[in-house]
C-alpha cells in the first residue's frame, strides 16, 4: 500500500513540477469579426487556422451583422460564442492582442485517478484426507501449511 502511495504522490508531483507541454491561447480586447485577419481570429481560443479561414471565407459572402452568426461556421456552436462574446464584436475597431496563459491558469479537468487493483484471491482450501491414507500431491508451499493434519471425508 505504502508503494501504491508513493507513486500516486511521485506521478502527481510530477505533474505539478513538470514544464508545460503547451499553453493556452487568451485574447485581451476586441476582435471585429468582419474586419480581422486569419491571424488575429487565431488568437481566440478554440479557433485554429483553419476555422479562422472559414470565418473569413463566411464573411466574404456574408457580412456578419451580429456575433450570434458566428454558429454559422462548423465547429463552432453556441457555448463556445457564449465563452467568446466578450471579445467579438461587428463593428468598431480590432484592439485585440494575444495573451499566453500558463496550463496552471487555464481550466484543466482534473486528473483521473490509476484504477484500483482488484484485491487478491483467496488460498485454496487444504485437501481433506481421511486419517492413514496418503495425501494427494500438493504444492510444497501447501504441505508445509497442512502438514500433520488429518481430516475425515465429509
Amino acid at each position: 500500500m505504502r508503494r501504491v502511495c508513493a507513486v500516486v504522490v511521485a506521478c502527481w508531483l510530477g505533474l505539478v513540477v513538470a514544464a508545460p507541454a503547451h499553453a493556452a491561447k487568451g485574447v485581451d480586447g476586441v476582435v471585429n469579426l468582419n474586419t480581422a485577419d486569419a491571424g488575429v481570429l487565431g488568437l481566440l481560443p478554440g479557433v485554429g487556422p483553419a476555422k479562422a479561414a472559414q470565418i473569413v471565407a463566411y464573411r466574404k459572402r456574408h457580412p456578419f451583422r451580429t456575433v450570434d452568426e458566428l454558429v454559422r461556421i462548423k465547429g463552432i456552436g453556441r457555448k463556445m460564442v457564449r465563452r467568446l462574446r466578450a471579445h467579438l464584436a461587428v463593428a468598431g475597431p480590432t484592439t485585440a492582442t494575444g495573451v499566453v496563459v500558463p496550463v496552471a491558469v487555464a481550466a484543466a479537468p482534473p486528473a483521473k485517478p490509476p484504477p484500483a487493483k482488484p484485491p487478491p484471491r483467496p488460498a485454496p482450501p487444504p485437501p481433506r484426507v481421511a486419517c492413514g491414507q496418503p495425501a494427494p500431491p500438493v504444492p510444497k508451499r501447501l504441505a508445509q501449511k497442512t502438514r500433520g493434519m488429518c481430516l475425515r471425508p465429509p
